[in-house]
């Protein structure tokens, strides 16, 4: 929703800096935010939301295969991200083992912007407990006036003999527009720097449609569709794979306005996704022959059911030195899904089935309703903000199960009601012309997810325990506190950023005895339920540095590093894979934290002809500060280098070509999944060229 602060973008500068972009307008000087807009979007190579962020400072992202990786920001991850489209359109994901989390769903070609908000700073859109990643797709208001435009992305990958094709139209007149989109991937397996292949192949198609109305001389409605849909997406390090993925999400937005004081609005918006989503292993050699330790043919499917409708209404307006925003949204989240077990035994000649049917949701839902208002105050060299929001979220299931021993109960699914509040606040002041100093303070809540409460003896999470939620679970408590300096002496640009952040009520997986309950996984030494345990502390940095030593060049250096530990942790003391005892530790690390990082790129343009070539340096350490208590592995550094070259030859015409991973060097990341069966990492793909090429006329 156009605010009066994003209304006054269009007056504000865009700052293109190398390693990140800073839109410098007053409302992201105020939050700690990374903006990736299309334009970069088109001229990589990966083709895979979640693999573009991890170029940003501070995220990263969870491998499981070779594709959908999952965002990490700042070591949160998982519910503690809100990651939305437009005005709030959210995405349930159909996975258990989050092989397809939210950003999966949508295709980079399909994006015009990407916005990290690092803090629970962004309110207005549903509760925003950690982090935000706001995903823009519609078109703007300008669409209404560009006549016809045809667009082509056409992306080749060496490495894994990938092929990506998208074409876009646009038919706009003064009163109407139309917008159509389509495109296919189709990647093949990929290979390391050892040379070994990882079955990590996969398809992908997408559709969109918008269909936008002017309604008078003030107001427009948009309507909205996108489509994605999966066949075939290999994961290694998990125990199936994606046989099939249907995503379709319809949304309208209305807005209207003042002619005569823009920052007057009103907006209105709604929508429906829904996530079809099959899961099997008959990729896997148990799916036909015998595997040890089965003594049978193990065939196994899933499948899952997800949709999440919403909508929002929202007025801004200015109130003498104020520019005001009051709202109020809604969003009903459904999912149910089973799990299907068939194990095929011959014994003396005669074949044996086994058949077993589990629920992994049964009619989940989660119904949360927020009233949300913010204030924007612009005097002399100073600009604050504050928000604040009241949610009562409402959770309930169809499960039957009830967990109970010894007059205790683990688990049953009774409705529960809780009541929400958030508030966050920033404020700015330019102490000279080149130095900006910025502070945020927040307090952000979120409750159980879908897994969180409701899920049943399944392996989730990056141990090789069977989880199972808890419908009572406690809704964790973000406290945080970033500290923001800007300093722009002449040609170059420093963005210092330091941050603290306290969770009360931390949500983590807790072992349940074994007396309790059994695993059902094979292999799995245990059970943990999800609950609270007492916080966790989170705390580190971002700093970047933008410098142009000569004409038409630039260099630019970023770092990052999260310290992250529980107050107090339950260690879980094992042998012979079985309960011996339990040990507590105070301020253990707390597990699948991102390493130290630094990335350096240097350009230069060449005017004549257009080329732009680029390097591409990133540094990762070795992270050594591992979880006890989770019994996690410490994992190597390592540097990579990238090369790239930008090409403009007409101006409807651009072509950008590189390699990636230039030395082909082996390596993996911290918080890549084992391979399934293995203590063996996940690695990364090892050298690649590629070539992406764009036309439009």
């Amino acid at each position: 929703m156009p605010t009066a602060d994003v209304v006054a973008q269009q007056k504000d500068s865009i700052v293109q800096l190398p390693v990140f972009e800073l839109t410098d307008t007053s409302v992201y000087r105020r939050m700690p935010v990374s903006v990736i807009n299309a334009g970069s979007l088109e001229q990589i190579r990966e083709v895979d939301l979640g693999e573009i962020l991890r170029r940003q400072p501070n995220v990263s992202g969870i491998r499981r295969g070779g594709y959908a990786l999952d965002p990490v920001v700042r070591g949160f991850r998982y519910s503690q991200i809100s990651v939305f489209l437009d005005e709030g359109i959210h995405i349930e994901g159909g996975c258990p083992n989050r092989m397809d989390p939210v950003l999966a769903h949508i295709e980079p070609e399909q994006v015009n912007s990407l916005e990290i908000v690092k803090g629970p700073y962004l309110l207005q859109y549903g509760p925003a407990p950690s982090a935000s990643i706001h995903i823009k797709t519609r078109p703007d208001q300008s669409a209404f006036n560009r006549g016809f435009h045809a667009t082509s992305h056409t992306g080749f990958d060496a490495g894994r003999n990938g092929l990506k094709q998208h074409i876009s139209l646009l038919f706009s007149a003064e009163k109407a527009f139309l917008s159509l989109g389509g495109g296919i991937k189709d990647y093949d397996n990929y290979t390391d720097g050892n040379g070994k292949e990882w079955n990590s192949s996969f398809t992908k198609k997408d559709i969109s449609a918008d269909a936008g109305f002017k309604t008078g001389k003030s107001g427009f409605l948009i309507l909205s569709y996108r489509g994605s849909f999966g066949r075939d997406i290999l994961f290694p390090a998990l125990p199936m794979d994606e046989k099939k993925g249907n995503t379709n999400i319809f949304s309208g937005y209305f807005e209207r306005y003042n002619p005569a004081n823009p920052e007057k609005r009103l907006t209105l918006s709604a929508y429906h996704s829904k996530v079809y989503h099959v899961m099997d292993n008959s990729f896997r050699p148990q799916y036909n022959e015998v595997v040890p330790p089965y003594n049978g043919i193990m065939q196994a499917t899933a499948i899952a059911d997800a949709s999440s409708t919403g909508g929002r209404f929202s007025i801004s307006y200015p109130f003498k030195n104020l520019n005001m925003l009051h709202g109020i949204d809604t969003r009903i989240t459904t999912k149910d899904g089973t799990r299907d077990m068939r194990m095929i035994m011959i014994m003396d000649g005669q074949e044996y089935t086994s058949e077993k049917k589990i629920n992994l949701w049964r009619d989940a839902l989660i119904f949360n309703t927020g009233l949300f208002t913010s204030a924007v105050l612009k005097k002399g060299k100073t600009e604050a903000f504050l928000a604040a929001r009241l949610d009562l979220n409402h959770a309930e299931s169809g499960d039957t199960l009830i967990v109970a021993k010894e007059g205790n109960l683990w688990y049953k699914s009774t409705p529960v009601n809780q009541l929400l509040f958030s508030i966050s606040g920033n404020i700015t002041y330019r102490l000279t012309k080149k130095t900006t100093i910025g502070v945020g303070l927040a307090r952000s809540q979120r409750t159980g997810d879908m897994q969180e409460r409701y899920i049943k003896f399944l392996a989730t999470g990056f141990d090789r325990y069977d989880y199972l939620g808890n419908p009572q679970i406690k809704p964790e408590t973000n406290h945080q506190a970033d500290l923001m300096l800007t300093y722009r002496p002449g040609k170059a640009q420093l963005l210092v950023n330091l941050f603290i952040s306290r969770i009360d009520n931390y949500i983590t997986g807790i072992l349940l005895p074994p007396n309790v309950a059994r695993p059902l996984s094979q292999g799995a030494p245990g059970v943990k339920q999800f609950g609270n345990i007492d916080a966790a502390v989170f705390t580190g940095l971002e700093a970047s540095l933008s410098w142009i030593p000569f004409k038409n060049s630039n260099i630019g250096v970023s770092g990052a590093y999260t310290f992250a530990y529980f107050t107090k942790a339950e260690k879980i003391i094992l042998e012979n894979n079985q309960l011996a005892g339990t040990e507590i530790i105070k301020n253990d690390p707390v597990p699948e934290i991102p390493a130290l990082d630094a990335t350096m790129i240097f350009s230069y343009k060449f005017r004549k002809p257009r080329l732009k070539p680029q390097l591409t340096v990133r540094a990762v350490a070795a992270q050594n500060h591992v979880s006890i208590s989770y019994y996690e592995e410490k994992s190597p550094g390592y540097v990579i280098t990238d090369l790239a070259l930008i090409y403009y030859p007409h101006k409807l015409v651009s072509l950008s070509a590189g390699v990636s991973n230039l030395f082909d060097i082996a390596y993996y990341d911290h918080l890549n999944r084992r391979l399934l069966g293995s203590n063996e990492k996940l690695y990364e793909p090892g050298r690649s060229f590629y070539i992406n090429l764009k036309i439009k006329i």
